[in-house]
């Protein structure tokens, strides 16, 4: 436990120098700027959803992928993995960092809109969850790619399916499937936490899908890592 918190702490020391964390909050004002301007406007809580899956949620994914493969090719990886540090601690903590700041993102934007009526919990429960969601596709994609350029022409097709249950909540489509993929536990959180009458069916379903979710895709996503990248 002692070595992941010292990981985790490494990393945003690492995300400081790097001015990441000065970046995730000048974005994150920019946000909260312009939901301050528009805060009457008639559907601002799927605005404010959309942005959220606009920037904290993709900063996972997007900081990530250029974090790792910085880190690949410095050789960090080859010293890294031959001392006591455990893949999964390094994994876990660059994720925790990373959803970290898109969480406080989130946060700053859903409060400059909805103020003290969001419940906290939900909301905080569904956001984090969705950051770490974006960080494990970066992890995959990094897998298969050693350019930041290719990382993102990868990454964008696997986004737009995973994203594909916000069409559903945008009204564009009624797909009951899409209602199964793993983002879809994160979006019924947030959606309830800016309703005054939550829906229990849904919040219940939401927490159910992250705690199915998560450990799967962690899992999965850990094994390809140990193959594609530790042991190659």
């Amino acid at each position: 436990m002692i070595q992941l918190i010292n990981q985790i702490k490494w990393q945003f020391l690492i995300f400081q120098k790097n001015n990441l964390m000065a970046m995730v909050v000048g974005i994150a004002g920019f946000y909260a700027l312009i939901i301050y301007l528009v805060r009457e406007f008639e559907n601002i809580d799927k605005f404010i959803t959309l942005l959220i899956y606009n920037d904290p949620a993709v900063v996972g994914f997007a900081f990530i992928g250029v974090s790792m493969i910085s880190e690949k090719d410095q050789g960090v990886f080859s010293a890294l993995f031959v001392t006591p540090v455990k893949p999964h601690f390094y994994l876990i903590s660059k994720v925790f960092a990373l959803s970290t700041l898109g969480f406080f993102g989130a946060l700053a934007i859903v409060l400059t809109a909805k103020g003290t009526s969001v419940n906290l919990l939900h909301f905080s429960v569904g956001a984090f969850s969705t950051c770490v969601l974006f960080c494990f596709m970066g992890i995959f994609i990094i897998c298969f790619t050693k350019e930041v350029l290719h990382y993102l022409l990868r990454g964008l097709p696997l986004l737009i399916f995973m994203s594909l249950p916000l069409l559903n909540y945008f009204e564009l489509t009624e797909m009951g499937v899409l209602k199964f993929f793993p983002i879809q536990g994160g979006l019924n959180l947030m959606i309830n936490s800016y309703r005054k009458q939550p829906n229990l069916g849904e919040l219940v379903f939401g927490y159910v899908s992250i705690v199915a979710w998560t450990p799967l895709i962690y899992w999965f996503v850990y094994r390809t890592f140990i193959y594609r990248v530790v042991k190659v």
